[in-house]
């Protein structure tokens, strides 16, 4: 079984082997007041944290994707469809959380983190993005 990960006041996210999701109606609202108090925001963004050893295997779950394209005459080619990024402290990265190009595919790599914690912010949208941040911890060995 699936989890969608659900909104408290810490915005952690304790990442288990089991995939979890992140929902686009869990982003920042475009209202003013509302973007302090949500998770995701610049200012509260999703903290994700797997056991001590494992890594954070982070995908998009992009359904704007396949409604645009079953649309070919309004087809544009988008380099990048930001919905978010994703920051790891640890080693000063910061990765985009994007969709687009000519393959406009539901499913896609994003990330794996070097450590077990990072960030995610998500960038408001209005409201015609429809997309799932997918979280898996994985074990990773160094040979």
């Amino acid at each position: 079984m699936y989890a969608v990960v659900s909104e408290s006041r810490r915005c952690v996210v304790s990442v288990t082997t089991e995939a979890q999701f992140i929902s686009s109606s869990s982003s920042t609202s475009s209202d003013v007041n509302s973007v302090s108090a949500s998770c995701g925001s610049k200012s509260h963004p999703w903290h994700l944290e797997a056991a001590a050893g494992q890594r954070i295997n982070i995908s998009l779950l992009d359904f704007t994707a396949m409604s645009m394209s079953d649309r070919p005459a309004e087809r544009v080619e988008v380099t990048c469809r930001q919905y978010g990024y994703v920051l790891e402290k640890w080693n000063k990265r910061n990765v985009s959380v994007c969709a687009g190009g000519r393959a406009l595919l539901r499913h896609s790599h994003v990330y794996v983190s070097d450590s077990n914690n990072v960030d995610i912010v998500q960038i408001a949208s209005d409201g015609a993005q429809s997309f799932l941040i997918r979280l898996e911890g994985k074990l990773f060995f160094n040979l």
